[in-house]
């Protein structure tokens, strides 16, 4: 657009902000608003843009009308401006900028709240605007953390940009406030004493940011959600001990709002995670805080109880089927982030009995109806050894809830549990280095873990000698594009497999047990089935929808899959054959190298592929 053109835009931009602001009445020109906030902000001279920013700022508080095209474009205005400019704006106005009012509650109030939200934003690059703010009253909650997070920065080396750490103002502001405090729980609280005027509707979404907000705001200080700072305000409320007892047992009537309850359980689920001990690998801690405090307020165990559904207990319909997957997903949480606490309770087996309950279907099922995802999920977050009870000298298979999961008449959700199991811990990635103890301890939790995973290979494969003959029928059958993809998933897992020797743990006598995952790809039963799979000339599917190379179709998508498992065989036989050399991986190395050099597709092999679906 030419200077011109801008001139014209600026010229009408500032004689309607002026008419609207002498009348009322006079609509914005929302085109030209819109206009100015494409082309022109990037146009203006500095003289012109302080003109057009100090127009804007005098119109927002008396107009009568909606308020967007002005916000939007004052915020795109300010753009490039730090909190320092923001402020200087208010005083270069003859007044102090109206954050309060502007956070006020209401539908009318969204595009203020939005623009003094992104206002305050730029206080968040350091402590010392993050302190100014502190004076406002504001119930932003990610604003909020953000300010919190950066009142809280300490200096870490000479060259760091903020030069100094955070005052604690802010902390002080919204704790030790008693009108910010109490607004907290007047805005939360369905029966306490409130002179915020809210619908229930906005009472529950208040409800709802609060549990978002505290597991973060835990995790940073635990015992500022944990203390009382105000005894009157919380005892009003039914509350000794600060905020987190007001949240996670004061505030939601759980008997009675279901949908609430539901919520409930994620927040619980989130204070496990987000206060859990940071560690740099398995070796999570025996408990903390969070953990701690659920267990003895009772909340562990009556969240666990809604998924173990032990004899006697009664379940409402309606209740299970809202909070059954919330509270699979509390125990899976509880079991990934703490399990030496897990293994040493009484859980593993409640948890085992109820998932071998849930498993139990009819094998039609598994094809034709929705997967047990919650129990799915469920079982790929416990510690592996939890699902290998073992008798003294021989695995009970029967008692692990592996046993019960299918490979022939299964699901897409099924496959990627046990490729998810049997792939093993994932790589340790540490950005400190630990100490000696917590290195040694992450060690043995990660050789733990993947013992376990091949003991639960190798045991799945002797109780299920067909895995591999149906992970390859799966993996080519195109016309079910997502059980290929899973099945070819689970292919990779065992290749790529992160497996241990150490500590010992029983494995079957029947098959062959070598110590990887590619190893046991070259080992019958998976040798008869997998291998040829992989070697077999890539397919060019070209009389599908979609055609030859089309990277959205199913086709093309199940080809690449395939030849990236190829190529993490090829990877780790070539590494094996460099560590062993002369026991026959060469042949092999040649033979994939020549699969490799034909790429994802060609145009040999069966044109279509098995496009048939499988024996349901």
């Amino acid at each position: 657009m030419t200077n011109e053109a801008g001139g014209d835009i600026y010229t009408r931009l500032l004689s309607n902000i002026k008419a609207v602001t002498e009348d009322p009445t006079t609509p914005l020109d929302t085109r030209t608003f819109e206009e100015a906030e494409l082309v022109l902000a990037n146009q203006l001279s500095e003289d012109k843009q302080t003109t057009l920013l100090l127009a804007l700022v005098g119109l927002l508080p008396t107009l009568q009308q909606d308020p967007t095209p002005a916000a939007n474009l004052l915020i795109r205005l300010l753009d490039g401006a730090n909190y320092s400019d923001v402020l200087s704006l208010g005083e270069d106005s003859d007044g102090s900028i109206p954050w309060t009012d502007g956070l006020g509650v209401g539908e009318h109030m969204i595009s203020y709240n939005r623009l003094m939200l992104n206002l305050l934003g730029k206080a968040t690059s350091n402590p010392t605007d993050a302190a100014h703010v502190a004076s406002i009253a504001s119930q932003a909650s990610k604003l909020l953390l953000d300010l919190l997070k950066v009142d809280r920065e300490v200096q870490t080396h000479p060259d760091a940009r903020v030069p100094a750490g955070g005052r604690g103002l802010v902390w002080k502001r919204i704790f030790g406030d008693k009108n910010v405090y109490g607004t907290i729980f007047e805005a939360a609280s369905l029966s306490g004493p409130s002179s915020i005027k809210l619908s229930k509707n906005q009472r529950t979404l208040a409800q709802a940011r609060l549990m978002e907000w505290l597991p973060v705001v835990g995790a940073m200080d635990w015992n500022t959600i944990t203390r009382s700072h105000h005894e009157e305000i919380e005892a009003a409320y039914g509350v000794k001990e600060g905020l987190l007892e007001f949240a996670a047992l004061r505030m939601v009537d759980h008997k009675d709002d279901v949908l609430m309850h539901r919520c409930l359980l994620d927040f619980y689920s989130e204070l496990l995670r987000s206060t859990k001990t940071s560690a740099t690998g398995l070796a999570a801690p025996a408990e903390s805080q969070a953990l701690r405090y659920m267990i003895t307020q009772g909340l562990q165990a009556r969240s666990a109880v809604i998924y173990l559904q032990p004899p006697g207990t009664a379940a409402d319909p309606l209740e299970a089927m809202f909070l059954y997957g919330p509270a699979a997903n509390y125990i899976g949480t509880y079991a990934s982030a703490y399990p030496e606490h897990f293994l040493a309770s009484q859980m593993p087996k409640q948890v085992n009995d109820q998932l071998r309950r849930a498993l139990d279907m009819l094998s039609a099922r598994w094809a034709h109806a929705d997967s047990p995802k919650h129990d799915l999920h469920l079982m790929a977050s416990l510690p592996r050894k939890a699902l290998l009870p073992a008798g003294e000298t021989t695995v009970q298979w029967e008692g692990s809830p592996l046993a019960w999961l299918p490979s022939r008449q299964t699901h897409p959700d099924v496959l990627n549990t046990l490729a998810t199991i049997f792939h093993g811990p994932s790589k340790e990635i540490r950005i400190s280095a630990p100490s000696s103890l917590e290195a040694d301890n992450n060690d043995i939790a990660r050789q733990t873990e993947a013992a376990a995973a091949r003991s639960l290979y190798f045991n799945y494969l002797a109780h299920n000698k067909r895995f591999w003959k149906d992970i390859a029928t799966h993996a080519d059958t195109v016309a079910l594009k997502d059980l290929a993809l899973a099945a070819i998933d689970c292919l990779l897992a065992v290749i790529t497999a992160n497996w241990s020797t150490k500590p010992d743990m029983l494995l079957p006598t029947t098959i062959a047990t070598p110590e990887h995952g590619h190893l046991a790809i070259l080992s019958p039963p998976a040798l008869e089935y997998a291998l040829p799979y992989l070697l077999k000339p890539p397919q060019t599917f070209s009389n599908l929808v979609g055609g030859r190379g089309d990277t959205e179709s199913a086709a093309y998508k199940i080809a690449a899959a395939k030849f990236d498992a190829v190529r993490a065989l090829h990877g780790r036989i070539s590494a094996q054959a460099e560590r062993e050399p002369g026991e026959g991986y060469e042949e092999i190395l040649r033979t994939l190298n020549k699969r490799i050099a034909e790429g994802p597709l060609s145009r040999e092999g069966e044109v279509g592929g098995r496009i048939a679906t499988m024996d349901l």
